[in-house]
């Protein structure tokens, strides 16, 4: 990252255009000399195997200034709508995006990629853009490890849920639900009722882990399909920032719900 070129982003600020290990500078700048045209793209190198997967195998925190500096030249000029320009669900910065709650540009990320790879006819997915490589178990087992990561995250001793659900998916009378999931703290069920059409409008969630090893605390994100902020919110302490209900202590089985 010292020895890299900085170069200006698209919010008018600079930073440095990090490589693979051992270039100076991402592969696509040709500082080094090469061939890096391959897999449909001449960004694929520096990408699909670049050093956002630093973050996602914890060498680097998410909120650290390398990790900042990493997201901001992943989205240009190498990204489009924040999606990877081939194979895209080989770069990793949708890890980072959510650590951080940054659930628009995770959202963006999520829904460009689908949209793009998703066969229209077998719903399986395609590995490149241009029809190459079809009913690719990779990408679909990205695909659903995004959608786990909305649903729920572990983060050392704690767990969150619905970090990135978009808001629609909470409107009147909509459920989530999940059963007997695997997790870091082993089975958990977990689910959230919309009842906002109602007089007494609220919205309901529920977490409950059933093995040996609990989670510390459980962060529950209520994202109201108007922004609205609650009025009154049972079963925890809520942060207006992030729309999200702590709940410290967690013993086995909580419930939250907020009134609006």
């Amino acid at each position: 990252m010292v020895n890299a070129p900085v170069v200006p982003v698209g919010d008018g600020s600079w930073v440095p255009f990090s490589p693979k290990v051992e270039h100076n500078g991402n592969t696509i700048l040709y500082a080094d000399n090469g061939n890096w045209f391959t897999h449909g793209a001449f960004a694929t190198r520096g990408v699909t195997i670049g050093p956002l997967w630093l973050v996602i195998g914890e060498v680097l925190s998410t909120e650290e200034i390398g990790s900042h500096f990493l997201l901001k030249h992943n989205q240009f000029p190498v990204t489009r709508e924040n999606a990877a320009l081939s194979q895209p669900y080989y770069s990793r910065h949708d890890f980072a995006h959510i650590k951080r709650g940054e659930v628009k540009l995770f959202l963006k990320c999520y829904y460009n990629q689908l949209t793009a790879l998703m066969d229209r006819e077998t719903y399986t997915f395609w590995e490149h853009y241009f029809g190459a490589g079809q009913h690719k178990t990779h990408e679909e087992a990205w695909f659903l490890m995004q959608t786990r990561w909305m649903l729920y995250l572990e983060n050392g001793h704690t767990i969150s849920l619905f970090s990135a659900v978009p808001r629609k998916w909470l409107e009147d009378k909509q459920t989530i639900e999940v059963k007997n999931a695997s997790s870091y703290f082993g089975k958990i069920s977990f689910g959230v009722i919309s009842e906002i059409g109602k007089n007494n409008s609220c919205i309901t969630a529920y977490f409950e882990c059933k093995g040996s090893r609990k989670p510390e605390k459980v962060f529950i994100r209520i994202p109201h399909p108007e922004a609205r902020k609650p009025v009154k919110v049972e079963g925890g302490f809520y942060c207006y920032d992030t729309e999200t209900v702590e709940v410290k202590n967690f013993k086995g089985r909580c419930s939250v719900k907020l009134f609006y």
